[in-house]
């Protein structure tokens, strides 16, 4: 039964060749319709802002002119009432009647107490007598400009025939303004006079403008040149048309709340503006984190791929089948091959791609294993012209971020030419150790020529010495047995001597007892042969001083030598007295043996090769005795140096031990 599970592809391993320039010229152009989405949402919402401002003037004005007309047509409609009232009382005036009983019986001008500060009748005249005038408008006509227009007023209604009006005047004490009104009465054509009235403006106002208009609206007199500010929304001026009057008033708006129809509206759009912006922003920062992100992929895959291709590793891809995916140019210079040839060979197993020679079994089995490998496998390709090839093989599984495997990749490194240069090395290490036994052996015999010559000529001059006193009968057998007895040490130390210089030889560790420094130093340097006239200094400690594990025979041949080599080298200066100094100096967990002496020192070219075997810088030497005491030092697990005396002006040898090796 077929599975209905999707097969998974191959992952693409082309795009090491992918040109992201394309991609590039995308981001580019979608980067700039974003800034055009960003300049036309911020040019909607400034024209939207210029257009409510607009609405909210237009809506100021509306409300101005509504206003104004308003309180024109009020005030017009209760003066209309008023001359209505005037001329019935007139009318009462000519018949004889009760102008009281008369104002009485009409509206609200006559029954609200102090709305009407004044009225009375004044009889027809010569144009500019005043005799006829009630004191109340005579007092009013104080001013000349007062008078001038009470007369016009009075001068309007007898020859225009209807109502007119003079004023605003302030009162005396200036608490108000008074509006005078005239109307005519004409009997059978002829004019009789004017019924006059005159108005106390504030308490107009306050009785006839509603309680509803006064809630937002604060209105006051205004004077003759008064006028509203420019771009004061919140006063205007609204003129009241009556003839002959300049009545004008002051109207602030208490409530200056715009209306709400539009700002809401406005909000809605700006939230609805912002909302997009913020879409625009993030897509922005989006697109910015998608530049850097693409930005840092072309770098990565640049370098990549620039690494792939300069390294000299044969890196391989294959697919979880076996089927090789990919091959770097290194791989195909490796095998001889073009990487075009090796694909098309590479199908899956259990096809043998050219270069994988058949006995090694099937590759990609091989690849799976050196992955499991803690070390890299040694296999063997084969190039094209038929030569076996030896690498190193590593592999590893290609994971996606699930943790799925999708592929293995594999690299191959070409050591051909190190193991041809490994079997070389190995030939040349053979025929080294062999030259080096040789050298041992020289080495091993000129030391023990070095060590064995004092004790083998004291041996021979003992054993002459005693045979020609025996042949000449001049000893006794008590005489013969210390004799003997020496010959004995003598021999016994030069089978030690060749024992431990046995031991050096094989690099095997010394036995080591405690022994005591200043009193063995002063034993070993005092019996040292000196040349005739060179003097011993020891600069010892008193005591036993301190203590170090050591072998005391080759630690004695190593102060014999520095100091018979210091001896002969003082002798040699010219320097007087000749002198040699042995002494002991303390350091970091180390006790030193040291050695002066007033000789030549050695010169710095020389100091490089004094301690190296045969290097000898005397006449007549073997060039053996420091490489001994080197050797020695060594054995203790210490070392020797070499410096310059400071007051002998001679070598300094320091000999160092440790305290606990």
């Amino acid at each position: 039964m077929a599975s209905d599970t999707p097969t998974r592809p191959a992952p693409d391993l082309d795009a090491l060749d992918l040109d992201t320039r394309q991609t590039a010229a995308l981001t580019r152009r979608a980067m700039g319709w974003l800034v055009a989405l960003l300049l036309l949402v911020a040019a909607s919402a400034l024209a939207l802002w210029l257009f409510l401002r607009s609405e909210e003037t237009r809506e100021a004005d509306r409300r101005r002119t509504a206003d104004a007309e308003w309180l024109d047509q009020t005030l017009r409609f209760h003066f209309r009432r008023l001359e209505t009232d005037l001329a019935a009382l007139a009318q009462a005036h000519q018949n004889g009647g009760d102008d009281h009983a008369v104002a009485a019986r009409h509206g609200p001008w006559w029954q609200n107490p102090g709305r009407i500060a004044f009225h009375g009748w004044v009889p027809a005249a010569a144009p500019g007598e005043r005799s006829g005038w009630p004191a109340e408008m005579m007092a009013a006509a104080q001013a000349p400009e007062h008078a001038a227009a009470l007369a016009t007023m009075l001068d309007t209604t007898r020859g225009l025939q209807r109502p007119a009006y003079a004023g605003p005047f302030e009162t005396t004490d200036g608490a108000d303004a008074w509006l005078w009104l005239a109307v005519p009465h004409f009997e059978q054509g002829r004019f009789t006079g004017d019924a006059v009235a005159a108005v106390p403006l504030k308490r107009l106002l306050a009785d006839v403008l509603p309680a509803w208009f006064l809630q937002d609206h604060a209105v006051a007199l205004a004077g003759a040149s008064a006028t509203a500010a420019a771009g004061d929304a919140q006063h205007f001026v609204a003129p009241i048309q009556l003839p002959g009057a300049q009545l004008r008033l002051q109207v602030a708006l208490t409530d200056s709340a715009p209306p709400m129809a539009p700002r809401a509206f406005f909000a809605v759009a700006l939230l609805c503006l912002l909302g997009m912006l913020l879409a625009l922003l993030a897509l922005w920062r989006d697109s910015a984190r998608r530049q850097r992100a693409e930005a840092r992929l072309q770098t990565q895959l640049a370098l990549r791929t620039a690494m792939e291709r300069s390294v000299t590793l044969g890196l391989r891809a294959w697919d979880t089948s076996g089927r090789l995916l990919h091959v770097n140019p290194a791989f195909a210079r490796l095998v001889g091959w073009t990487p075009a040839e090796l694909m098309a060979h590479g199908g899956p197993p259990p096809h043998t791609p050219p270069y994988w020679p058949a006995e090694q079994g099937d590759e990609f089995e091989q690849v799976q294993r050196a992955a499991q490998a803690p070390e890299a496998l040694a296999l063997q390709l084969q190039h094209r012209d038929g030569q076996r090839l030896d690498v190193l093989a590593h592999s590893a599984p290609l994971r996606l971020a699930s943790g799925e495997v999708v592929g293995w990749v594999g690299s191959v490194l070409d050591v051909t030419e190190r193991r041809r240069i490994e079997r070389l090395a190995a030939r040349q290490q053979e025929q080294l150790e062999a030259s080096g036994r040789l050298v041992a052996m020289g080495e091993v015999a000129s030391t023990l020529a070095h060590e064995l010559n004092q004790p083998l000529g004291a041996l021979s001059s003992f054993a002459t010495g005693l045979l020609n006193r025996v042949r000449e009968q001049r000893i006794t057998l008590e005489e013969i047995v210390p004799v003997v007895e020496r010959m004995e040490r003598m021999a016994d130390k030069a089978g030690r001597v060749i024992q431990r210089v046995n031991a050096l030889a094989r690099r095997q560790e010394t036995v080591r007892l405690p022994l005591a420094l200043a009193p063995w130093a002063a034993r070993v340097a005092q019996a040292v042969p000196l040349p005739e006239g060179v003097r011993l200094e020891l600069a010892l400690p008193g005591s036993d001083g301190p203590t170090v594990p050591a072998d005391a025979l080759l630690l004695e041949n190593a102060l014999h030598n520095l100091v018979l080599n210091a001896g002969e080298w003082a002798a040699r200066s010219g320097r007087t007295p000749p002198t040699v100094r042995v002494g002991l100096v303390t350091g970091d967990g180390q006790i030193g043996l040291r050695v002066c002496d007033s000789g030549p020192g050695v010169p710095p070219e020389q100091r490089a090769t004094v301690f190296d075997a045969f290097a000898s810088h005397k006449p007549g030497g073997m060039g053996m005795g420091l490489a001994i005491c080197r050797s020695i030092a060594e054995a203790h697990h210490g070392h020797i140096d070499l410096s310059d005396c400071p007051d002998l002006l001679g070598a300094q040898f320091t000999l160092w031990l440790p305290l606990n090796p």
